[in-house]
């Protein structure tokens, strides 16, 4: 059942959200994307970012990379003060309603192992553990890599 918190809604980032994706970007990362890389991301159209709003306030996004069958999600990210609110869910829960389910097979993500929380957050929603990538990270720490059948 896809569910949307009170006050929330969903829409297409533009280069006008920039500040406000960086900004939560480094508030919730170690190791964040550059704002160049993030602008970057709207050069690709194979790359769709979707943002929430909670009460007028742009309170986090979803970064995906859309293959032929399959979507990889880059990133995802809800301000500190959001989260524990049902936002993340809500992100994943539009990607699903707007995917093309004739063609998307599954959606992919790699999550860093000591993201504990993070791991169960997707083994909830229904991303099975697929595999390790070793030294994935710039910091050298390994990634769990996930996925959803679609």
């Amino acid at each position: 059942m896809i569910t949307k918190p009170i006050n929330t809604f969903f829409r297409e980032a533009t280069k006008k959200d920039l500040e406000a994706i960086s900004a939560i970007e480094n508030c919730v990362f170690s190791a964040p994307w550059s704002q160049q890389k993030l602008l970057d991301s709207f050069q690709n159209p194979s790359i769709s970012m979707r943002l929430i709003s909670y009460d007028d306030q742009i309170a986090g996004y979803l970064l995906t990379l859309n293959s032929i069958d399959f979507i990889d999600i880059l990133t995802i990210a809800i301000t500190p003060q959001s989260q524990q609110q049902g936002l993340g869910r809500g992100l994943l829960d539009d990607l699903l309603q707007h995917l093309d389910q004739d063609k998307v097979r599954s959606i992919m993500l790699e999550v860093r192992v000591s993201n504990v929380s993070a791991i169960h957050f997707y083994q909830r929603y229904g991303f099975e553990l697929i595999g390790t990538r070793e030294k994935y990270y710039s910091n050298l720490e390994d990634a769990k890599i996930l996925r959803l059948l679609i």
